[in-house]
């Protein structure tokens, strides 16, 4: 595989784009209180009818429950229904990001994950849909687990064949994690916070926009080695293989660069082999079709091998990075919709 040299053109433009902060919905106060009027003023008494209403989801932006109540028409009780008895032993602490909350006025207790699915089996009736109703995403896959292992290896597995000039090497993890439900662009997308972080540290904006970045930002590291001089590409490769078999998992991202240069993908198994999904010169496909540019699933002791003569044949050292995406850091730029009925 010969190695790309680093670039991010098309965020670029987006990472200058500056950031333009709203809070809130459109019309969520008037739409919310019309909504709670039209209730009273029908006779409705009984909650148990309408069931709890949704006030809102977990975000980077509002991270906790008292920030959506303020948010709300009911900021003026906000801390009497956080305090009040049936509220008093919740985990408000342990709430994972993109997890919805909701309201019940009969009861005045916040519900959210078993405690709401509990609430919803003996109500028997699903949450009343107005104009602030926030639904969970549809036709989205859900953050467990799996989805980040098998599942990343899998939807990157669909871009073999692509022409690399249509989806490099970060392109193309970038677009398995859009499979699983990821939003990468926008202003409360994983690019978007990749560019924030770097610039916060005094970095370029590009300096998280490439996979050791992603691992760094919404990951963590397993496995981290740099070697400052090949002399023995075959033996050096094998021993480094050997070192990394105790912790390779399928969908991991792997990483490799040199001074200037650096290449990244995502490990899998065909039948009982490791292997690497990337774009760029296929020298190692395991379907044996080499010498095109493209995306391709190759043998991954092969394609350390080459890297390092790559590295010996310039004189460099070589960094290896190989890590797991975390499904709560994820889970947080998971795309919101809106449900705006009345």
């Amino acid at each position: 595989m010969k190695i790309q040299n680093s670039s991010m053109n098309t965020l670029r433009e987006e990472a200058r784009t500056k950031r333009s902060e709203k809070t809130g919905i459109p019309g969520f106060n008037t739409l919310f209180e019309k909504t709670l009027s039209g209730l009273e003023s029908s006779g409705i008494k009984n909650r148990d009818t309408a069931g709890p209403m949704m006030i809102g989801a977990i975000t980077r932006e509002t991270p906790t429950i008292s920030q959506l109540l303020y948010k709300s028409p009911l900021k003026a009780k906000c801390w009497n229904i956080i305090h009040d008895k049936i509220n008093t032993n919740k985990p408000f602490h342990k709430i994972r990001p993109g997890t919805q909350i909701m309201f019940d006025p009969e009861s005045r207790e916040l519900l959210w994950g078993k405690d709401l699915e509990n609430h919803m089996a003996r109500k028997a009736s699903p949450p009343e849909k107005t104009a602030w109703t926030r639904e969970p995403p549809k036709m989205l896959p859900e953050f467990t687990a799996e989805n980040t292992g098998a599942k990343l290896s899998k939807a990157v597995k669909t871009f073999i064949g692509r022409d690399y000039d249509s989806m490099d090497c970060y392109e193309m993890v970038v677009g398995g994690l859009k499979e699983l439900g990821v939003q990468y662009r926008g202003k409360n997308g994983l690019a978007r916070h990749l560019v924030n972080q770097a610039l916060a540290k005094g970095l370029p904006e590009n300096h998280y926009l490439n996979g050791e970045g992603l691992v760094s930002e919404s990951g963590r590291s397993v496995f981290k080695k740099t070697i400052f001089r090949v002399k023995n590409p075959r033996i050096q490769a094998q021993a480094l293989m050997k070192e990394m078999d105790g912790v390779l998992k399928e969908g991991q991202v792997l990483s490799f660069s040199m001074r200037n240069k650096g290449h990244t993908g995502v490990v899998s198994r065909s039948e009982d082999a490791w292997t690497f999904i990337n774009s760029g010169d296929m020298d190692h496909n395991i379907s044996g079709e080499n010498g095109s540019k493209k995306v391709g699933e190759e043998d991954l002791k092969s394609e350390l091998e080459n890297w390092f003569h790559l590295a010996r044949e310039s004189s460099q050292g070589l960094k290896i990075t190989l890590g797991d995406l975390d499904i709560d850091r994820l889970s947080m730029f998971r795309p919101a919709r809106i449900n705006r009925r009345v």
